[in-house]
């Protein structure tokens, strides 16, 4: 047995030691300026400690070849093994080949051929590897890891695996430490196979299951929803979607779509709020697309039974189909009743009819209207002409709907009306104001067909020419051409009424913190 200790070889920079061999041989004709060595080999090199079955030393170069069960140590942290090794003592750049393992404390590298710099403290691989701990696997075409500052960069057919969640991307960064990984480029995130995520740029948590996007961004669940946004925040465990600016989110069994520049939406009770240009589009009418804006709109699935949902829409509430239009303050709904409520001053509008008072309801069935009920100052006008327009008013009104269109009124309490009845050829026959404890009008054609009174009624038919000036309105009457949508624009429009008190509202605030 041979034992070699401490051999001092100079070389440009600081030199490679060898520590400990049982054999040594020179050959130099075949391998010149070369040490042969055998069986138990040990070197060590400015804090490494290099372990292998045998190696050819090049003092001159201060260079090493080492051979089978290559283990390089490196404080009690971090381990490299392989078959092959190839290690420049004044580069310090290690070159490994076959079955090349790296372990950093709980992560580990495994590849087939890995360059290790120890001056940056950066391993890389070239032709596919994979890193792993605990819980996550990353596997790349091209990788470096740095167990320094425990940041992994991976390109090319990178995948992330994490519990029942898979990553794929071109361009990933992760931090082993904090286990977010940072993707840039094309990346496919899917949750349990039901929910899956894709951005151009944005991290991932491993450990939390977070993730957030910031270009291109889109999820994509199983049970029909979907969401858009330029920054898209999601939370897997905790089921939440936090969305910002140019939101799109949309339900392909509901038929409605969401647009606004903020959402929040939560999976657990189906929660979800907008704000900022908010606006619902709902497609569940084959005819047409009803779009419908608030400031705020809001829906949650009831907590005690999850087969109720209720949603509001909360000020400034405007809303568009080519055949209804109407405004109103707020808007509530709940599947349990299936009646779409409208506070403060609603209008309808539908043709050339307008619907107005202080509450309206409208009572639904499979999505489509049956009926609606104007509550206190009811009051319904039609426009004949330019200048005519047949009016009705009572303390409640009730719509009769079929098939979208409007084909009953019923008017009830100190019901009024101011109707032109016409010939057969359509000539002006007068104009009739009449009074009644209540009536009912029929529609035919989106006209008005009849009228048919309580036999208490009291009623004038005037010629138009004698009909009076201080008679030609109703008390409630009050047409609102003006703040009608016209289209499916028009609906951002802000209601200069509505904006005069909110302005007197934070006036009065202001006066009453000064005083």
């Amino acid at each position: 047995m041979i034992f070699c200790a401490n051999v001092f070889l100079f070389a440009q920079k600081s030199p490679i030691y060898l520590e400990r061999c049982n054999r040594l041989e020179f050959d130099q004709e075949r391998l010149p300026d070369c040490q042969v060595l055998k069986d138990d080999v040990v070197f060590t090199h400015e804090g490494a400690i290099l372990y292998c079955d045998s190696a050819y030393f090049f003092d001159k170069t201060n260079s090493v070849d080492a051979f089978g069960h290559i283990r390089m140590e490196q404080g009690d942290t971090l381990f490299v093994f392989g078959d092959i090794l190839h290690y420049d003592g004044n580069t310090k750049m290690a070159r490994l080949k076959g079955n090349v393992r790296m372990i950093n404390r709980e992560t580990t590298l495994e590849t087939d051929s890995m360059d290790y710099d120890r001056n940056i403290d950066v391993g890389y691989y070239f032709t596919g590897g994979t890193i792993y701990d605990e819980k996550s696997k990353l596997t790349s075409i091209y990788g470096e890891y740095s167990p320094q500052t425990k940041i992994s960069k991976f390109q090319n057919d990178v995948r992330l695996l994490n519990e029942k969640t898979v990553l794929g991307s071109n361009d990933l960064v992760y931090n082993t430490i904090s286990k977010i990984a940072f993707v840039k480029g094309p990346t496919v995130i899917v949750h349990e196979e039901e929910t899956t995520l894709y951005t151009e740029e944005g991290w991932y948590n491993t450990k939390t299951q977070q993730s957030q996007g910031y270009k291109s961004n889109k999820i994509d669940r199983l049970d029909g929803k979907h969401a858009l946004a330029d920054t898209l925040f999601y939370d897997k465990m905790k089921g939440e979607i936090t969305a910002f600016r140019n939101v799109v989110m949309w339900d392909t069994i509901q038929k409605l779509m969401l647009r606004s520049h903020y959402a929040y939406a939560r999976q657990a009770d189906e929660y979800m709020i907008a704000y900022d240009h908010a606006v619902v589009h709902d497609f569940s009418s084959p005819k047409d697309t009803l779009y419908l804006y608030a400031d705020t709109l809001r829906s949650v699935q009831d907590q005690q039974d999850t087969t109720i949902n209720r949603a509001w829409a909360i000020g400034n509430v405007r809303f568009f189909r080519s055949d209804l239009q109407g405004k109103c303050d707020s808007i509530t709904f709940s599947t349990k009743d299936s009646i779409v409520n409208l506070y403060e001053a609603p209008v309808l509008w539908a043709d050339s009819m307008q619907l107005s008072g202080e509450f309206m309801q409208i009572y639904t069935e499979n999505k489509k209207p049956k009926m609606l009920h104007v509550q206190s100052w009811a009051a319904a006008a039609m426009r004949e002409d330019s200048i005519r327009f047949s009016q009705l008013s009572g303390k409640s009104l009730k719509g009769y709907i079929r098939d979208n269109q409007l084909y009953k009124i019923l008017v009830e309490g100190n019901a009024e009306t101011i109707y032109y009845p016409k010939e057969e050829d359509g000539s002006l026959v007068g104009v009739n104001r009449a009074e009644s404890s209540a009536l009912t009008v029929y529609v035919k054609n989106k006209d008005l067909e009849k009228i048919v009174m309580t036999p208490n009624s009291s009623g004038v038919l005037y010629p138009e020419d004698q009909f009076p000036e201080n008679l030609k309105y109703l008390k409630n009457y009050s047409w609102q051409e003006d703040v009608r949508p016209k289209d499916k624009l028009d609906i951002f429009r802000r209601n200069p009424k509505i904006e005069k008190v909110e302005d007197d509202s934070k006036k009065k605030k202001k006066r009453r913190r000064k005083k």
